[in-house]
């Protein structure tokens, strides 16, 4: 896919399936951004996740993939961190870049989606009896 097209209508359903079932799945909120990010992109990552979620109450992740800028970047809440450690995010981020380096935008965020809600694993009780 060059840089600028949008994703087709399978491959939003394909990422939105995969989104549905790493937030089932672990009960993190999963969120994913591709495309620019304005300013510094490290920033602007956390801004945004900031945007979507009270950090310090919410299990969220999100996964922002900038591919003009060659940026990716694995943002959890000081919550979520307790589950997906930086370590996992790293794993995942060295996957996609991976299946983006053949060309693989949509299968890459999949798979960092897969592999950060394994990391995360099922949600505790603790956590369900605090929504």
């Amino acid at each position: 896919m060059a840089a600028g097209e949008a994703f087709t209508p399978e491959q939003t359903d394909r990422l939105e399936r995969a989104r549905l079932a790493a937030q089932n799945s672990s009960g993190i909120r999963f969120a994913v951004r591709v495309g620019p990010l304005d300013g510094d992109p490290e920033l602007a990552a956390e801004r945004l996740l900031g945007s979507l979620a009270d950090p310090d109450r919410d299990e969220a992740v999100l996964i922002a993939v900038s591919p003009g800028q060659r940026f990716v970047r694995v943002v959890t809440t000081p919550v979520a961190k307790k589950r997906v450690s930086d370590a996992a995010a790293g794993l995942a981020t060295l996957a996609m870049t991976s299946s983006f380096a053949l060309g693989d935008l949509v299968g890459g965020v999949i798979t960092g989606l897969r592999q950060l809600a394994d990391a995360a694993g099922a949600p505790s009780m603790h956590a369900a009896t605090r929504r």
